[in-house]
């Protein structure tokens, strides 16, 4: 039977923050906080070009069409760039190019996917465009992984994490690290018609940053898993980040039991430490003497 798969690749031409080395995050920890060094149009597009490279060398098991959404920031060179892509061929596939809004980032991107390509294809892949997918047969392991559990409703390509809100909330939101993963139509329908959209904020500033991961990577799948669905992990690591894969560096998914188990004290033991600063009216103190201690 012909399965029609598309991933969704969110981009943007913003100058990103830089991030050298891949590291743990999430509970339990993965190596999912990944490394990052696009700062210029140049790098972004060569960034691009990299993503289409690395499908164009793996065979993913079925036909892919890649979506490249684009979050426009007035960058006008990186928004015809991206025009300039669109049905370019790939070895399985063709090249799909989409302009959004930057609301909600990556998250907006994955819902601007799904609504301009819902009625085209039956599976949706949902990355980021220095997160490589690019195993062979990524997208055939991911549809028998969704087919076998009969109740799943998403497929996690960087894990399954757990986040709580003391602040907020104390109920356990799990949700698939990163959004990134993979889902059928149906259950993107029934999510899109809960909340007119897939959840995304509604928000583009970086001082939103915390709200954009909330009502995004969070909320997105965590609501598929509030609709009654289970969130599965996919059996093997699918990804490398593109700057890890462009250097040769090979992370592993999951970190060994001890390294784990001193990231997550190491951890705790800062958040302890910074409890007892807020309660002890330090914490303004402690601010100003760190920064100028590192802007001496």
């Amino acid at each position: 039977m012909n399965k029609k798969i598309v991933k969704i690749i969110a981009t943007s031409f913003y100058s990103r923050s830089v991030r050298l080395d891949t590291e743990l995050c999430g509970n339990p920890p993965v190596y999912t906080l990944h490394s990052q060094n696009f700062t210029n149009n140049k790098e972004i597009e060569n960034l691009i070009f990299f993503n289409i490279e690395k499908e164009n060398e793996c065979e993913p098991g079925y036909p892919v069409d890649l979506a490249f959404v684009n979050n426009n920031v007035g960058n006008l060179e990186g928004n015809k760039f991206i025009e300039n892509l669109s049905s370019k061929k790939l070895k399985n596939g063709k090249i799909i190019t989409i302009q959004n809004t930057n609301h909600g980032w990556s998250y907006g991107a994955y819902n601007k996917g799904y609504e301009v390509l819902k009625n085209d294809y039956d599976y949706f892949i949902f990355t980021e465009d220095d997160m490589i997918i690019n195993k062979n047969n990524y997208a055939k392991i991911c549809l028998e992984t969704f087919a076998k559990n009969k109740n799943c409703g998403f497929v996690s390509l960087g894990g399954v994490s757990s986040w709580k809100n003391d602040k907020v909330s104390k109920e356990n939101l799990i949700h698939a690290h990163g959004a990134w993963g993979f889902a059928s139509k149906e259950i993107l329908q029934e999510l899109y018609i809960k909340f007119g959209k897939l959840p995304h904020s509604e928000h583009s500033e970086k001082k939103d940053y915390k709200s954009i991961i909330i009502d995004g990577e969070i909320k997105f799948t965590n609501a598929i898993h509030e609709m009654g669905y289970e969130l599965i992990e996919s059996p093997i690591k699918l990804f490398h980040p593109a700057y890890d894969l462009m250097r040769g560096i090979e992370k592993p998914w999951k970190p060994k039991k001890i390294v784990a188990f001193f990231w997550i004290a190491k951890k705790k033991l800062r958040k302890f430490l910074f409890e007892i600063l807020i309660y002890l009216k330090l914490y303004s103190f402690y601010k100003n003497i760190r920064k100028k201690i590192f802007n001496f």
